[in-house]
């Protein structure tokens, strides 16, 4: 009888110390089960947000009036990665369709041509464009100044622009930095015109030529060989721009009151 009350005690001590973590383990799974959907939904929100203000940010009309009588409203700031020099960050400001097919142009130039020196990026707009020193337009945060690409680095390049020719100019940087800018021409918001030396057209144009772009495809870039007051091509002639491009994009499809 001693022997039975003895081993009934100990089945129960058993019995009950096993019950114990048991209850505790699955505790902590219906705590895990609870938690963890939480941290999904925080993780998952993050990119929906952004997507979300990405797409507030496409129907924002940002660009107002005329390149040289207009503003700007929810500027996007040009930032680069290394390999392009912003002379005048507090000049750096533009519309999204401005800073994003400029900054991919850039990128995209400079990993095809890793040699290439630094580029100089000239003004945009100010934040909230306005008139700004030293430019008649600028104003509206779809104009770009961007440097030209030399054989070698001339002395004060990037803080100062040099004239190009046909002995400095390193020619197939230039040929691929037009190119992806002009590309964007189909795109709401993109090219709308470049300006450039006429001479100069014609160092890039021989060049491109010879390395077999198609007349087609020139004849759709350049103005050149047409003369310097000819309607066609999306680079045209302008003074005083033998020493760097003027990038003019579009207004986007959402800015009404751009012009």
């Amino acid at each position: 009888m001693r022997f039975l009350v003895v081993a009934l005690c100990l089945l129960f001590a058993t019995s009950s110390s096993d019950a114990k973590p048991r209850k505790s383990q699955s505790g902590r799974r219906d705590r895990d089960r609870q938690v963890r959907p939480v941290d999904v939904a925080i993780h998952d929100d993050a990119p929906r947000t952004r997507r979300r203000k990405s797409r507030e940010l496409e129907s924002t009309p940002q660009s107002f009036g005329m390149p040289w009588n207009g503003h700007l409203r929810n500027p996007v700031r040009l930032r680069l990665v290394d390999g392009a020099y912003i002379r005048r960050p507090y000049r750096a400001f533009g519309t999204r369709t401005t800073v994003e097919f400029t900054k991919r142009a850039i990128e995209e130039t400079l990993e095809l041509h890793p040699k290439a020196h630094v580029l100089a990026v000239g003004d945009l707009s100010a934040q909230f464009g306005g008139p700004v020193s030293d430019h008649a337009s600028h104003q509206s945060g779809r104009d770009v100044d961007l440097g030209l690409f030399y054989k070698r680095k001339p002395v004060g390049y990037p803080n100062a622009f040099l004239d190009g020719t046909e002995a400095n100019l390193d020619t197939p940087a230039m040929w691929t930095l037009i190119n992806k800018l002009t590309n964007t021409a189909t795109k709401n918001g993109g090219v709308w015109a470049i300006f450039l030396d006429y001479d100069v057209q014609g160092v890039i144009y021989r060049w491109a030529k010879r390395h077999g772009v198609s007349e087609a495809k020139l004849g759709r870039v350049f103005q050149y060989p047409h003369g310097r007051w000819a309607g066609q091509g999306l680079v045209r002639h302008y003074r005083n721009h033998a020493h760097h491009i003027h990038v003019r994009f579009k207004c986007t499809a959402a800015e009404t009151s751009c012009r």
